[in-house]
């Protein structure tokens, strides 16, 4: 199981970015995430407050360009349902040990949620492979980030609700290992055309501040 753990955690880093979708209706979810890998953004984060999410989940985990995973997982339960939807990651808002414990049992890659540095250390030190700062933009984005790997150099640290293509380039300066991204690609009202030129301004975003960090 380990395994593809690892293999998920590679691909995830490899490219840099997830893109999660979180909408109110599950209308269009499905062709929504088809455009935004169009746009290049390979990583979908689908949240289980999205209606249909595990459906969309079912499809679009056939696709073999994608690499498909949930968000908003509060559960043991919750992870078993994205196991068995095909799904290959869990993020959460936060930490909570059942939910890795699961997920590793499950052969998934777990990405808690935390806020602080002890929270930081604490799901670290727990197993997690990658750890999720949230909400970074609202904690003080790029300079939090930098602040607190100060001292925890050696985690790596996946800044999410507060990246977007215009500041993401702050975000891997200060020792990002990858970002996620929201709204900015798709949210409610979207069009089709709408998130695949988001999709593609975001992964070139991506290009140019990794290449920019070299």
């Amino acid at each position: 199981m380990s395994n593809s753990i690892e293999r998920t955690r590679e691909a995830l880093l490899e490219e840099g970015v997830i893109l999660c979708i979180r909408l109110d209706s599950a209308a269009g979810v499905v062709e929504g995430c088809r455009a935004a890998l169009s746009g290049g953004l390979r990583v979908l984060e689908l949240t289980l407050t999205t209606p249909g999410a595990l459906d969309a989940m079912r499809l679009l985990s056939q696709d073999p360009t994608a690499l498909v995973g949930a968000g908003t997982v509060l559960s043991a339960d919750d992870v078993k349902a994205v196991a068995n939807a095909g799904g290959r990651f869990v993020l959460s808002p936060v930490f909570d040990p059942e939910v890795i414990d699961t997920a590793h049992t499950l052969g998934l890659l777990a990405i808690p949620g935390t806020a602080t540095p002890t929270e930081i250390l604490a799901a670290h030190r727990y197993g997690a492979k990658l750890v999720k700062v949230f909400p970074s933009g609202a904690l003080g984005g790029p300079a939090y980030l930098r602040a607190v790997r100060g001292p925890l150099p050696d985690v790596p640290l996946i800044p999410t609700s507060g990246p977007t293509s215009e500041n993401l380039h702050e975000y891997f300066a200060a020792g990002a290992r990858a970002v996620g991204v929201g709204a900015e690609v798709i949210t409610r009202g979207f069009t089709l055309g709408g998130v695949e030129s988001a999709a593609a301004r975001v992964r070139a975003a991506v290009r140019k501040a990794r290449n920019s960090s070299h």
